[in-house]
């Protein structure tokens, strides 16, 4: 009879750590999903802001593209200064002080 109550002790002892090693593993697989949807999210973001990367980049290039053209407009506008300067001077007859 001892013998007996001494297995179904031991079975009894083993439901219970299957019963919680089950727990323990549902909960690591819960917290195991929650973070691989944050992994996922964050990758989103990351490509997100690699294509904002992108975009960025591009802007530089038009900025580059519209410094060029406003430093030739400039170099146009001091010629055409200069130009209608002599064309007064030509009307007038006279030099400018």
């Amino acid at each position: 009879m001892i013998e007996l109550g001494g297995f179904l002790g031991l079975a009894g002892l083993m439901i219970g750590l299957f019963a919680w090693l089950r727990q323990d593993v549902d909960g690591l697989r819960r917290e195991v999903n929650v973070l691989r949807d944050e992994v996922g999210g964050l990758r989103g973001e990351v490509n997100e802001l690699r294509g904002l990367r992108g975009e960025v980049n591009g802007l530089r290039g038009e900025v580059n593209e519209l410094r060029g053209e406003i430093g030739e407009l400039r170099e146009r506008m001091a010629r055409l200064e200069g130009l209608l300067e002599g064309l007064r001077e030509a009307i007038s007859g006279r030099h400018a002080a």
